[in-house]
């Protein structure tokens, strides 16, 4: 019976290891789903340049210049760095993990790990209707009810964090990938080009059962957030894990780390032959909170004349208040401090700190994300 429509129920979303595709076999096994997961789109569009010639009005046709660029972004509750471990990121133990967040994106010799020069494959996996994904088995997994979506060669290229008062702590990770293709079932031909070649190849994937997942609790809670912030000009911020009555009080913070990408071409080639990383990578952390107490002293000259590299650090904790998962910004700078009030309202600041992304081997500069130690 033809399908009605597809919810949420029925979807799951995976991602491959790091196996350099095409030219291996992507069995269950080289396949983690991503769970938690609240949103997923995807897409894909081409650059076409039109021939036009004299004698005729209408372009005798639109060939296409550039390789066709597929996205996929997709929105996630944070947990215990499981989905981050998963899309290639590096997620250490205790808050004095010295492997920078990104660093199995820059160098694939930290993990062997070669979906740095040939990115990873994603499948959405869709179940027949009425039917949940968690479970699925038999004809259900592998019938022609259900069928899966393929992006072969994703590369990240944008990751995210949101946490606020009322709200669920949440990731949002955006793709580009190289090809995009649909199979009956759970398993199909990879979608992945041999990057050099621009072929597929004929290797298979075939993926796991979805689950429910167990990846430690459900999710993190806003409540279970403490932050330690330097204190900028103006506002007396958090220092340790107790704000304390006079500190601000924060209402939400994000932290964004573009990972731009240019794709490298030459002639002969239809796509390109490699997809690198714009550096440098500038980290961006925004905070927003309730204006307490502004500080005993303090003047932006002060600032000027002692402009230090601080560190930031948000500690995501369970109920039993054990740390679950800590993000630290290393040698990060105020960029800008911005207070509001008006009637009706309570009196806030804003404030800006950025950062930048250093080598794999740099301890000192980026994000670091730990689990629990």
């Amino acid at each position: 019976m033809a399908r009605n429509r597809v919810i949420y129920q029925s979807e799951a979303l995976f991602v491959s290891d790091g196996t350099l595709v095409p030219t291996a076999t992507h069995a269950a096994n080289k396949i983690k789903q991503l769970h938690r997961v609240q949103s997923a789109n995807y897409g894909f569009s081409v650059a076409r340049q039109d021939i036009n010639q004299f004698g005729n009005l209408a372009r005798i046709d639109a060939i296409i210049l550039e390789p066709p660029t597929v996205n996929l972004d997709f929105s996630y509750y944070l947990t215990t760095g499981n989905n981050e471990s998963a899309l290639g990121f590096s997620v250490g133990t205790g808050v004095g993990t010295t492997l920078s967040f990104i660093s199995g994106l820059i160098d694939s010799t930290q993990t062997n790990d070669t979906a740095t020069v040939s990115g990873r494959n994603f499948h959405i996996f869709t179940a027949p209707e009425g039917n949940d994904a968690a479970g699925s088995a038999g004809s259900t997994l592998t019938g022609a009810a259900s069928s899966t979506i393929t992006i072969g060669n994703g590369f990240v290229t944008q990751y995210g964090i949101e946490a606020a008062v009322g709200s669920i702590p949440t990731a949002s990770v955006t793709i580009e990938g190289l090809n995009i293709n649909v199979v009956e079932g759970n398993s199909g031909t990879l979608p992945s080009l041999t990057v050099e070649t621009s072929e597929t190849g004929s290797n298979q994937f075939v993926l796991p059962a979805p689950t429910t997942g167990d990846v430690g609790l459900s999710a993190l809670r806003p409540g279970d957030i403490t932050m330690e912030l330097v204190d900028p000009v103006i506002v007396d911020m958090p220092t340790g894990v107790d704000s304390g009555n006079s500190a601000a009080h924060i209402q939400s913070f994000s932290i964004d780390i573009p990972i731009g990408r240019t794709t490298l071409q030459r002639l002969g080639n239809r796509f390109g032959y490699a997809k690198v990383i714009d550096f440098p990578v500038e980290v961006t952390v925004n905070v927003s909170a309730i204006v307490a107490d502004l500080k005993a002293a303090g003047n932006l000259f002060s600032l000027v004349n002692n402009d230090d590299f601080k560190t930031l650090k948000f500690s995501f904790r369970d109920p039993a208040n054990a740390e679950k998962l800590v993000y630290q910004i290393r040698n990060a700078k105020l960029v800008s401090e911005s207070l509001s009030s008006s009637l009706g309202d309570n009196k806030t600041v804003d404030l800006v700190f950025t950062s930048q992304i250093g080598a794999p081997q740099d301890s000192t500069n980026g994000v670091f994300v730990a689990t629990a130690s």
